[in-house]
C-alpha cells in the first residue's frame, strides 16, 4: 500500500484505525527517524523517507512543555538555533513526529540514529552549546548546556602499553575568562573522590586569546585500592585561569562516528593482568575508563557486538509465531519459562508456534521438543532470534533494554519476595547500583506473573510497574500437583542416591555484603557438614544447591561424599524439592516455592540481626511470620532435625496460616493459565 492510498484509507476510519494502519503498512511510522543538519544557524531537519501530507515535526522542552512545531514540505521542516535557545535556555529538547488533518492525529517520538550523533550546534551570545544524545529508550534528543568553553577532540590513540595519546582544541565562550595559564585533564573515580591529573600543552590558534589547541598523554592511573576490579573514571577538561577552573566532561560525539555499539570501545590495554579500557559512554559518548578483567570485558564487548546484530535484524519484520525463552541469564533450563513451555508442549502448541530457547549449558538434550537453540554468551543467533521474535519470555532481565514495536514481553519473575527489590531497597549494595538497568528492563513488560496478592503489591512498587499482573500463581508450582514418586525413584537412582534415606535439601541465598574488592562473590559455610555427617548419616542425604553467584566457592570433603552432594549446577530446584523431605534455607525466597510441598522448613539464621541491618532489609518479619523455626547455630539445628516430627506439630497451625496467604492460589494449572491469557 502507497502513501498516498494509505491516507485515503485512513479517512475513512477511526483515529485508532488510523494510526494502527500507520505501523502496520509502514515501519517508518512505527519508528520515525531524521537527518539532523546544521547551516549557520538554521538547524534543517529531513525525514529519511517521504511522508504523508499534514506532516509536522515538534520539538518540545522536556521540563516545560514549551513547543515548536513546524510543517514538513519537501521532506525539510526548518528552525532556527536562536528559537531553540530562546525557548528553552537549558535542559532537553524532544523530537517528535506528528500528523494532524480532519481524519488523524498522531503523534510519536522520533528515534535516534548514529548520524545524528555529530549534531552540535553553538549561541555564543548566550554561552549555550546544543549537543544531540539518544535516551536510554532509543529516542533523539537534544540537551543545552550553558558551558564556559566548547571543545573538540581530534585524536585519542594508544602510543605504547600503557600511554595514551590524546589531543584536541577548545573555544573560549566566557568572557571572564581572560589569562589561562594551565590546561589539565581529570580522571574522576565514580565512587570516591579519587582524581588523576594528567598536565596538558596548549597554545593559541592563530593568535586568538579565545581558541586553543591541545596535546598531552595520559598513564599511570592510580587508585585508592590497587587491587580493586571493576573501577569506572570519567574525564574531565579543565582550564585555568589563575586559581579558578572551568572544567566540562569530555564528550566524543563529534570524534569519531559510533554506528554500532562495540564501536563505543576505544582502546584496550592490558597491564598488570587487569585490563584497561578506554571507551565512551552509552548514549553520552563521554570518555571514560573501566579498570576490569579479561572475562568481564569480554562479557561486555560480546553484549555490544550483540545489539549490533540485534539493530540489523530489527530490519526484518517480527515473526507472530515466533517465542524466546530464556532462564536465568541462559544458564539453566528451569523456572518459570521451563515449565510454560513444557505446557505448551503438552498442549501441542509446537504445531503453531517456533520456539528458541537461549541456553548456555553443555546438555541441551535436556530441553524437550525441537527448539532451535542460541547461547546468550555467543553474539550471533541470540540476538538475531531475539529481534525477530514477537514473543518473549523471562525470569530476569535481556542484554537488550529496547524491544521491537509488535514485541510481547511476559515476565515470570523468579519468587516470591523475602528480601527487599528495586526501589524498596536503600541499604548501599550492588543491588541498588543495578537497578537502573531493571528499571529500563521492566518498561518494557507487558505482563507480570504473581504467585499471591502480596507479591503483586510490592512488584508494582519495587518495580515501578504499572501493566498487567497475571495473579495466577507460578507455573514452577505446578509440580507439586503431580503425581511423583516414579520421577523422585528415577532421579535419585540418576544422582546416586540410596532410596532408603531421606533427603535434606539445603539451599542458602547468596548475601549482598559477600563480595571482595574485585566483584567476586565468596561464600562463608556457616552449617557444620562434619557433625551433620557424624549425627545422621544413617537416616539422611544432605543437598546442597547454592546460589548461582556464589556456588563455584565450594568444597566438600571427600569423606562425606555419600552424605554431603553439591547439587549447585543442578539446573532445576524444583526437582530438588520434591525429592527432599525437609528443607534448611536463610533469606533465600525457596521457601516459599517449597510450601506448596507442606514439608518441614528450617531457617538457619545465625547472622540474622546482621543481615537485616546491613544488608537489604526484609519485608517479612521473619520472627513471628515464617513457618519454620528460626536456627541460631550448629547445635540447635541438629537438635531440631532429631526432633523434626515434634517441630512439624508446634508449627503446624503456623504453617497453615502461611499456606493460605502465599501458596493458596496455585492449583496446579498456573502455566496453562498464564498461557491461555498471554498466547490464545
Amino acid at each position: 500500500m502507497n502513501i498516498k492510498g494509505l491516507a485515503s484509507k485512513g479517512k475513512n476510519k477511526s483515529k485508532n484505525i488510523a494510526k494502527k494502519l500507520l505501523n502496520k503498512y509502514s515501519s517508518y511510522y512505527a519508528q520515525p527517524t531524521i537527518e539532523l543538519k546544521l547551516d549557520g544557524d538554521k538547524v534543517i531537519i529531513e525525514t529519511t523517507e517521504k511522508v504523508i501530507p499534514n506532516s509536522f515535526i515538534e520539538i518540545k522542552h522536556r521540563s516545560s512543555g514549551k513547543r515548536l512545531v513546524r510543517k514538513v514540505k519537501s521532506s525539510k521542516a526548518i528552525f532556527t538555533v536562536s528559537e531553540l535557545v530562546e525557548m528553552a535556555q537549558m535542559g532537553a529538547l524532544d523530537f517528535y513526529f506528528k500528523i494532524k488533518s480532519s481524519y488523524m492525529y498522531y503523534k510519536k517520538r522520533i528515534y535516534f540514529i548514529p548520524s545524528n550523533q555529530f549534531f552540535k550546534g553553538i549561541s555564543r551570545e548566550k554561552k549555550l552549546v546544543l549537543n544531540s544524545y539518544k535516551t536510554n529508550f532509543g529516542n533523539l534528543s537534544i540537551k543545552i548546556d550553558e558551558l564556559d568553553f566548547d571543545y573538540n577532540i581530534t585524536q585519542l590513540e594508544s602510543i605504547d602499553d600503557n600511554r595514551i595519546l590524546i589531543k584536541g582544541n577548545f573555544e573560549v565562550l566566557n568572557e571572564d575568562i581572560r589569562n589561562i595559564d594551565n590546561v589539565t585533564i581529570m580522571a574522576n573515580h565514580r565512587l570516591d573522590s579519587q582524581s588523576n591529573v594528567f598536565d596538558l600543552d596548549f597554545t593559541p590558534v592563530d593568535n586568538d586569546n579565545r581558541k586553543y589547541s591541545f596535546e598531552g598523554v595520559i598513564d599511570e592511573i592510580k587508585s585508592s585500592s590497587e587491587k580493586a576490579i571493576d573501577l569506572r573514571m570519567d574525564f574531565y577538561l579543565r582550564i585555568y585561569d589563575d586559581d579558578i577552573y572551568y572544567q566540562s566532561l569530555i564528550s566524543l560525539s563529534t570524534f569519531r562516528y559510533f554506528e554500532n555499539d562495540e564501536d563505543r570501545f576505544l582502546i584496550k590495554l592490558d597491564i598488570d593482568d587487569k585490563v584497561y579500557s578506554y571507551y565512551a559512554t552509552e548514549n553520552k559518548h563521554s570518555l571514560a575508563l573501566w579498570i576490569t578483567t579479561e572475562s568481564a570485558w569480554w562479557r561486555s564487548y560480546t553484549i555490544a557486538c550483540g545489539r549490533t546484530i540485534y539493530e540489523k535484524a530489527s530490519e526484518n519484520h517480527v515473526d507472530d509465531s515466533m517465542i524466546f525463552f530464556e532462564s536465568f541469564f541462559g544458564k539453566a533450563y528451569s523456572g518459570n519459562p521451563k515449565y510454560i513451555y513444557e505446557t505448551m508442549l503438552e498442549m501441542g502448541m509446537d504445531k503453531d508456534y517456533t520456539f528458541v530457547w537461549a541456553y548456555s549449558g553443555e546438555d541441551k538434550d535436556i530441553i524437550p521438543g525441537n527448539p532451535i537453540i542460541v547461547d546468550r554468551f555467543q553474539p550471533g543467533d541470540y540476538y538475531k532470534y531475539l529481534a525477530l521474535s514477537k514473543y518473549w519470555v523471562n525470569n530476569i532481565i535481556f542484554p537488550i533494554h529496547t524491544k521491537r514495536p509488535g514485541n510481547v514481553y511476559l515476565q515470570t519473575w523468579h519468587g516470591t519476595p523475602l528480601k527487599k527489590l528495586g526501589f524498596d531497597i536503600t541499604i548501599p549494595g550492588p543491588e541498588v547500583q543495578g537497578r537502573q538497568n531493571f528499571y529500563h528492563e521492566s518498561r518494557n513488560w507487558d505482563y507480570l506473573i504473581s504467585s499471591n496478592p502480596y507479591s503483586s503489591k510490592i512488584f508494582r512498587r519495587a518495580f515501578k510497574y504499572n501493566k498487567e499482573m497475571l495473579e495466577l500463581g507460578y507455573p514452577i508450582n505446578d509440580i507439586f500437583f503431580k503425581d511423583n514418586d516414579e520421577f523422585v525413584a528415577n532421579l535419585k537412582s540418576k544422582l546416586g542416591i540410596n532410596p532408603d534415606k531421606k533427603v535434606i535439601l539445603y539451599a542458602p541465598t547468596w548475601k549482598d555484603d559477600e563480595k571482595n574488592e574485585s566483584w567476586q562473590h565468596y561464600f562463608n559455610l556457616e552449617i557444620d557438614l562434619n557433625r551433620l555427617y557424624e549425627e545422621f548419616s544413617d537416616e539422611y542425604v544432605f543437598i546442597l544447591k547454592m546460589h548461582h553467584l556464589v556456588s563455584e566457592n565450594l568444597v566438600i570433603d571427600d569423606k562425606m561424599k555419600d552424605f554431603a552432594i553439591d547439587l549447585s549446577s543442578y539446573d532445576d530446584i524444583q526437582e530438588l524439592y520434591i525429592m527432599s523431605d525437609m528443607l534448611i534455607t536463610d533469606y533465600s525466597s525457596v521457601f516459599f516455592d517449597y510450601a506448596h510441598s507442606k514439608r518441614p522448613i528450617l531457617f538457619f539464621v545465625p547472622d540474622l540481626n546482621h543481615y537485616i541491618e546491613n544488608v537489604r532489609g526484609l519485608y517479612l518479619n521473619m520472627e513471628k511470620e515464617l513457618p519454620g523455626p528460626l536456627v541460631r547455630d550448629n547445635d540447635e539445628l541438629i537438635d531440631i532435625i532429631r526432633n523434626i516430627d515434634d517441630v512439624t506439630s508446634e508449627y503446624s497451625d503456623k504453617y497453615d496460616e502461611f499456606y493460605e496467604r502465599f501458596c493458596s492460589l496455585c492449583n496446579g494449572n498456573s502455566a496453562r493459565e498464564i498461557i491461555e491469557k498471554v498466547f490464545k
